[in-house]
């Protein structure tokens, strides 16, 4: 209702609208109150990141600490700001396109970024004193190049996950990202951290400028390495996550963007695996299943994330068998085996630039001091339990849309390699067993490979086949098929072991062509499971 004021010339009502004007500063104020959250977020998150790495650098669990601390500042801030608080991230996300961030806010989200390092270097010096502040940069006698790869290698598997974790329709609403990104960084501080110092964001690469310009010498290492890094996870992203931009994509694109995803996680789970020393850091297995885990993370939408061949093998028979849903073409397999080998051979090179030689990349190869066959036995153990879990996690349809399947998938690489590689080498994988061959460590050849090429799909077959058993509900008409056939032949055996005319309960029955009544009990089951036909078949 409206009424009418003459004297004052107004109408009040209770539906009454602001003033053009005044509504139009509402929006404005409201737009800039978003924009001073996203602001302050990127720096008090970036505060905190660099209060860590100078609080602990030099301690043997300052990569835990490192990858935590971004982890929970991504959890607090990435629903308002996106949870950057790295230039290299938000220079992926404005590559990415799609609207994301603007270019005005990005270089806002930068310098709020840079302040937030410098914030956080000098809040340590309160707390533990200049001298004993920590900050990175490159080993000594390090050659700048290698740096420079390392820092692009492991902030390209960052930036991918973040965007493929924080910015795609296919994975909105996860609960993983924040881990995902935080044990991207814990896995790179230990494989190539005592290499390149182990930024991987140019704002925390900006923290020597406050020690001298000696300590700034080497900061360029920091920015050219990641937002080149940053810069290839952008265009990735668009070769992989094509659903994010509408339209139909050709046939070819749709094609390759699941392998072109195998191809980067095998890459860099064999670089880790390649860079990371366990003569170094008793955090090398951690490592190593960290990730993995991002690289599920990241690519499970697309291509279901395989990087090992092992699984491939395992998802292609558990088709066979008759699965009804998520089914596996040979075709399919052998593109897949195919980019998991230039996965592994781009990861085991560039594990060499990195190392900048061949003899100090790392890869699996059974001790001296175990014998064949237990490394054989270590092998298979190991990926049977990989693949038992990959197949459970990743496949049924009672877990479908987990948040999981990447932890429980990277932590059981991470413990087998601690339980087995003193006697297999701890590869659960024959793309990782390339390592050394592809890299030429050691002048490995075919002879001190092919026990992950047998003993691991060997593994697989006898997971797949314990998951059809364990899971038959997951498996269709052919699964049903194979159970009838077994009872056929349990039915002549019955036959031909007992007498004629005695029945399973001892009693003199007349003969008949009819199946025997256990049988019968089985058609019952399959059309309405009852307790007697229950025991009928236990019988």
């Amino acid at each position: 209702r409206e009424v009418a004021t003459p004297s004052l010339g107004i109408t009040h009502g209770l539906a009454a609208q602001p003033p053009p004007s005044r509504q139009c500063q509402m929006e404005m104020s409201k737009a800039t109150q978003r924009s001073v959250a996203r602001a302050s977020t990127e720096f008090v998150g970036t505060l905190f990141l660099c209060l860590t790495v100078a609080m602990t650098g030099g301690t043997l669990i300052a990569p835990l600490a490192i990858g935590c601390a971004l982890m929970v500042v991504v959890y607090a801030g990435g629903h308002i700001s996106g949870g950057h608080y790295n230039p290299a991230v938000t220079l992926a996300v404005l590559l990415r396109g799609g609207g994301k961030i603007k270019t005005g806010e990005a270089c806002i989200y930068v310098v709020c970024q840079l302040a937030g390092a410098l914030c956080g270097a000098m809040l340590s010096w309160a707390l533990i004193g200049w001298s004993l502040a920590a900050y990175p940069t490159p080993a000594l006698g390090a050659n700048p190049f290698a740096a420079c790869l390392c820092e692009l290698m492991v902030t390209f598997a960052l930036c991918s996950v973040v965007l493929h974790t924080t910015t795609t329709k296919a994975q909105a609403d996860n609960s993983y990202y924040g881990l995902a990104i935080g044990f991207t960084v814990l896995s790179g501080a230990v494989a190539v951290g005592g290499i390149s110092g182990g930024a991987f964001n140019p704002a925390v690469g900006f923290m020597p400028v406050l020690y001298g310009a000696h300590s700034a010498s080497h900061s360029w290492v920091y920015w050219l390495g990641p937002l080149l890094g940053g810069a290839l996870a952008g265009a990735a992203f668009r070769a992989m996550a094509l659903e994010e931009y509408g339209g139909s994509p050709n046939e070819a694109m749709v094609k390759c963007a699941p392998r072109l995803v195998e191809t980067i996680g095998t890459m860099m789970l064999c670089f880790v695996v390649g860079t990371a020393s366990l003569a170094q850091s008793f955090l090398a297995p951690l490592a190593i299943g960290s990730m993995l885990l991002a690289m599920i993370c990241m690519g499970g939408a697309i291509s279901g994330a395989h990087f090992n061949p092992a699984f491939t093998l395992a998802a292609l028979l558990r088709t066979e068998l008759g699965a009804t849903h998520k089914r596996f073409t040979w075709q399919q397999g052998a593109e897949y085996l195919l980019a998991q080998i230039v996965g592994a051979a781009l990861g085991a090179l560039a594990a060499w630039g990195a190392l900048e030689t061949n003899r100090r990349v790392q890869y699996p190869t059974v001790p001296p001091t175990s014998g064949l066959g237990a490394g054989f036995l270590g092998e298979l153990v190991g990926t049977f339990l990989l693949v038992y879990v990959f197949l459970n996690v990743a496949t049924t349809k009672d877990l479908a849309g987990n948040s999981f399947s990447g932890l429980a998938i990277g932590m059981v690489v991470t413990l087998m390699i601690a339980c087995m590689a003193p006697v297999s080498g701890g590869a659960f994988n024959p793309a990782v067993g390339l390592v050394g061959l592809f890299s030429g460590a050691g002048r490995v050849g075919i002879g001190s490979v092919w026990i992950y090429w047998v003993a691991c799909p060997l593994g697989a077959i006898m997971a797949t086949a314990f998951f059809r058993l364990q899971n038959g509900e997951e498996f269709g008409s052919k699964g049903a098929d194979v159970l009838a056939q077994a009872a056929s032949a349990a039915s002549a055996l019955e036959q031909a072991l007992l007498p004629q005319g005695a029945g399973l309960g001892g009693t003199s029955t007349a003969p008949s062509t009819a199946s025997p009544h256990w049988v019968q009990d089985y058609t019952v089951l399959q059309e309405a499971p009852s307790r007697d036909s229950l025991s009928n078949i236990a019988e």
